[in-house]
């Protein structure tokens, strides 16, 4: 089960027909999937050790590393900072200069130094084709947006739509009439999207000023309540009485948009139980410790069945009794207590707000609940030792003191065992 889990998101990685990588700090590339090949020509190991800048156009390198670092001083400033597409032109193996979009998010280690970047890359050379014959051709502009695959619309400055190509209509599931005239909050975009940001305000915003959005990315809203992310070109064009109107091209990103917010799960969780992963335990000790918050009680915990188990019973039994313990583990605490898997059959939780005696009253609430859960298979057996901080000095003490007590705990154990595996085989008659 636990190397299933693991495949799982490997093989999301590996067969994305985006190309995701990473970087060193110094933008020297460490990992690049598959797609690479197929998107730019190159196979992975070409590119190992060599840096992202090679393969931008001149005309990219000095626009990437600008936005890189005003992403950075942004990000340093404590700025809520959001996706942002970067068009570029990247250097294929043969020498083409290939239309691209990507995104690029920084790498931090615990202490919240700079150790690299990741980002997601794709080939948009048919779109830039497309908007090209668009520009260049306008006697033939209709046929073209009518067979188009991606969402072409006009709309006027205070939203308005004034053209829907066949495909958003189709696609969003209302006929032209249901569209144009009317405006786009409230049909094919809705007011607020899930991540809480006004698209009614981002809407005016581009529709004031269509030169600083030459792209946006926000959700969408279909006739059936589905909602999907559209990464979106936005141009100025003009009707023919000379209004401002804006040209929005967009395409359909839910899938990409899922893969990094996979990617993002998978930077802070443990696949295997879904629990807090260690590093992200370590991150939120650090700074729960910088914090005012306190007391703050630390609880370590270790299943005292798991190796015995697998070494008896296979790792498939192993898995089932994992599962189980991570799931009473996130029903016997509270939704502010961080909970997280921190080795093979180690598990840590950090409690804000609760001294010792609370502590100690939750820790019997939840060794019964325990207790009654392994009445049904599989039994799950917790070692835990529990200790509190009132001050930020004192949460790595606390965290010694609380693992010492969980390993005694199961030094206790294993003697009790033993007696009982020799008070068994003194009384099997002969």
């Amino acid at each position: 089960m636990r190397s299933e889990s693991c495949s799982l998101y490997q093989t999301l990685v590996e067969n994305s027909p985006d190309v995701i990588w990473r970087t060193d700090h110094e933008l020297r590339f460490s990992y690049l999937n598959p797609a690479v090949t197929e998107q730019f020509g190159y196979n992975p190991e070409e590119l190992l050790g060599r840096t992202l800048t090679e393969l931008l156009a001149p005309a990219s390198r000095d626009f990437v590393l600008a936005r890189l670092a005003a992403r950075m001083a942004d990000e340093l400033s404590g700025k809520k900072l959001g996706q942002r597409l970067l068009e570029i032109q990247i250097i294929s193996k043969a020498g083409r200069l290939i239309p691209s979009e990507v995104t690029v998010a920084a790498i931090r280690n615990d202490a919240g130094d700079l150790v690299g970047f990741q980002g997601v890359t794709r080939n948009i050379a048919d779109r830039v084709r497309i908007e090209e014959r668009m520009r260049l051709s306008e006697r033939n502009y209709r046929e073209l947006v009518e067979r188009s695959s991606s969402f072409i619309l006009r709309w006027t400055s205070d939203g308005i739509i004034t053209f829907a190509n066949s495909h958003t209509c189709e696609f969003f599931g209302f006929l032209p009439e249901e569209l144009v005239g009317r405006h786009l909050v409230g049909t094919i975009v809705p007011e607020i999207e899930s991540t809480g940001q006004s698209l009614r305000q981002l809407i005016a915003e581009i529709g004031a000023n269509p030169e600083q959005f030459r792209t946006s990315e926000h959700e969408t809203i279909c006739w059936d309540g589905s909602r999907i992310w559209v990464a979106w070109n936005n141009s100025p064009a003009y009707d023919e009485k000379g209004r401002l109107e804006i040209l929005s091209v967009g395409h359909d990103v839910s899938e990409r948009r899922q893969r990094e917010k996979q990617l993002a799960y998978l930077t802070v969780h443990d696949p295997m139980t879904g629990l807090y992963n260690r590093a992200y335990f370590d991150t939120e000790f650090e700074r729960l410790s910088r914090g005012r918050r306190f007391p703050v009680s630390v609880v370590i915990a270790s299943l005292d069945n798991l190796q015995l188990t697998n070494d008896e019973q296979g790792r498939e039994q192993g898995d089932l009794i994992l599962m189980k313990a991570a799931r009473l583990l996130k029903e016997g605490f509270r939704a502010e207590d961080l909970v997280s898997r921190t080795g093979g059959d180690g598990f840590a939780i950090l409690l804000p707000g609760l001294d010792e005696q609370q502590t100690a009253t939750g820790l019997i609430r939840f060794r019964a609940a325990v207790a009654r859960a392994s009445e049904h298979a599989p039994a799950v057996f917790f070692c835990m030792g529990a200790s509190t901080a009132h001050t930020g000095s004192e949460l790595l003490r606390a965290q010694r003191e609380a693992s010492a007590a969980m390993a005694a705990e199961k030094v206790l154990r294993k003697k009790q065992r033993e007696q009982q595996e020799k008070e068994q085989e003194e009384g099997t008659p002969e």
